[in-house]
């Protein structure tokens, strides 16, 4: 499971676990239609994968102590003149393969922070399709 939802309550249905009640209720949605042949919970989409950098503060893992003045291994770097990323990933809610081929990415929001404008994007620069975000909007699921 992803990072719990501001204000979210964690709901078990049939046995898989969701991030919220909200999310928990779509899926419920989901089941009801005939024209879904599998539902995919929590997919993963890789953007980027772990990778170095040149570490700035040193030359080649070594940098002048600030008492003694002799070269010592950087602390950023640990000596090794390399820094490492962090790569980046998504975990969308759903995942749904149709009858007639169709497959659709859906995240389903409550609230929406600033920065999932930004996952949004790349999303669907790296993978070439809409990822579809679905709020209940008095008592009805809308695509917004």
């Amino acid at each position: 499971m992803g990072k719990a939802k501001i204000n979210a309550i964690r709901t078990v249905i049939n046995g898989h676990e969701f991030d919220s009640q909200t999310e928990a209720e779509y899926y419920l949605e989901l089941l009801k239609r005939e024209d879904i042949a599998e539902i995919e919970l929590q997919p993963q989409f890789v953007f980027m994968i772990p990778f170095q950098v040149k570490c700035s503060r040193c030359v080649k893992g070594r940098v002048p102590s600030p008492r003694t003045g002799n070269m010592v291994n950087c602390k950023t770097c640990k000596g090794t003149g390399k820094r490492n990323r962090q790569g980046w990933s998504y975990r969308a809610d759903f995942r749904v393969h149709y009858k007639n081929g169709k497959v659709e990415v859906i995240d389903v929001k409550g609230f929406a922070n600033e920065s999932f404008r930004l996952v949004r994007k790349m999303f669907e620069y790296k993978q070439g399709i809409e990822l579809l975000v679905v709020k209940k909007i008095k008592g009805q699921w809308k695509y917004v």
